[in-house]
């Protein structure tokens, strides 16, 4: 995170290039609103870490729900923090103030986390692909109304990632087979998996295509450059989902003792 605000906040080329993009924002659009992002709010933050204690609490797993709610919590405060820590120095005619990190990124890709956190391993998959496809809708939709950058997004990412980070390495453990939780079967979890692969290639190559078309010629085609700009926010935001459902293994139960010993007749 601290080397994408270096290079995309703190250069003249970076906020140019990033301010090309909000150049494509239609008028109309301009810092305007949408249910989807107004939806993400102090009271319904407050609302989504109840539901989260409560479930866990259900499941007999009120640490877990801690740390997921610190997970939330602190992906919230800190993007506050960060933004008013992370000046946007004038060095490129900006014509919009900072907004590194983006706020309504991290906490829905927090939000994400977090309730992957405490949910029973067989639903994984679909809140999975549902929490990503709302997190990408979030972070290309900030971008449409010219609310964010491509390094906001990234940013956001970044922050997310960490605070599930600090949690996961110092936190309780979660749910990965114990108390006889049912993993459910092998192939929604490879579909997840190929989808999200798959989703994150697709629109990192179509962001390319588009930058390298925006930018041909010498001249700045700004509607193209912001079509790069909201498929490299969603390639962002499906990049570290991915990295979190492969890497983490909140996917699969770990694999028992019981398991690896041979059947005995």
């Amino acid at each position: 995170m601290p080397l994408v605000y270096a290079a995309a906040v703190l250069t003249p080329v970076g906020q140019r290039v990033e301010d090309a993009a909000l150049g494509g924002v239609r008028d109309s659009d301009l810092f305007g609103s949408d249910t989807a992002l107004n939806v993400i709010s102090v009271p319904v933050i407050l609302l989504l870490v109840v539901v989260i204690a409560a479930v866990a609490f259900a499941r007999r797993r009120l640490a877990v729900g801690l740390g997921a709610g610190v997970v939330v919590l602190a992906s919230a405060a800190s993007s506050t923090l960060v933004k008013r820590i992370a000046e946007r120095p004038e060095i490129a005619q900006s014509t919009t103030p900072n907004s590194f990190p983006s706020g309504h990124a991290s906490i829905a890709l927090a939000a994400l986390f977090a309730v992957l956190m405490v949910t029973p391993r067989r639903f994984r998959p679909i809140v999975t692909l549902i929490g990503a496809a709302y997190a990408v809708f979030v972070a290309n939709q900030t971008v449409v109304y010219g609310w964010h950058r491509v390094s906001d997004i990234v940013g956001a990412c970044g922050l997310a990632l960490f605070w599930l980070g600090v949690v996961r390495a110092f936190g309780p453990r979660v749910d990965r087979g114990e108390r006889g939780d049912r993993d459910g079967r092998r192939g929604p979890r490879r579909l997840v998996t190929a989808v999200l692969l798959v989703g994150t290639g697709v629109t990192f190559l179509v962001a390319v295509v588009a930058l390298v078309y925006g930018v041909a010629g010498g001249t700045h085609d700004h509607s193209a450059i912001l079509v790069a700009g909201r498929m490299a926010s969603s390639a962002s935001v499906l990049a570290v989902v991915t990295i979190v459902w492969v890497a983490d293994g909140m996917h699969h139960a770990a694999r028992t003792d019981t398991e690896a010993l041979p059947a005995v007749r």
